[in-house]
């Protein structure tokens, strides 16, 4: 049995091209996330705030709890799998440890900042979704830039 146990990927054509092509999955999944949020809540907080906690005004229903929870749910466990999967590339960078520790440090606040304050909402009102908004664009912003970064460096051979 043959183990591709290496230290540099570049040493390893089959998993260095797995590994591109995942990353490029990954970009491609958060980029249509974006979108989906876009279509689901609107482009700016203010939309965000209607279409969660409802607009008297013009009749537009808030989220019950239980389709706040069940949105948060998916989000989260897709959100999880390419948090885990970008660090794990991630940590083999040759960035400094300052630099990775900030990196999965604001990620990770990102990621638990979302759905907390998405599910905090009703008691928050529109500080929850202001914040939520604002945790799911850094999370996606730095995971972007980040998968982005060690995709640059498989390319070149350096990882």
């Amino acid at each position: 049995m043959k183990f591709n146990a290496t230290k540099k990927l570049s040493d390893n054509r089959p998993l260095r091209t797995v590994m591109i092509w995942m990353l490029l999955t990954l970009i491609t999944a958060m980029g249509l996330n974006l979108t989906a949020k876009a279509i689901d809540y609107g482009t700016d907080p203010a939309q965000w705030e209607k279409s969660i906690l409802g607009n008297e005004a013009e009749f537009a229903d808030p989220l019950s709890l239980n389709e706040l929870l069940l949105r948060v749910h998916t989000d989260l466990f897709a959100l999880i799998l390419i948090f885990i999967l970008v660090a794990a590339l991630a940590v083999r960078t040759s960035h400094s440890l300052r630099v990775k520790m900030g990196f999965l440090t604001i990620t990770l606040t990102g990621l638990i900042l979302y759905p907390l304050s998405l599910l905090m909402t009703p008691w928050l009102g529109s500080g929850g979704v202001f914040t939520a908004a604002a945790a799911f664009l850094v999370f996606h912003g730095f995971m972007i830039v980040g998968a982005l970064d060690i995709l640059i460096t498989l390319l070149r051979g350096k990882l």
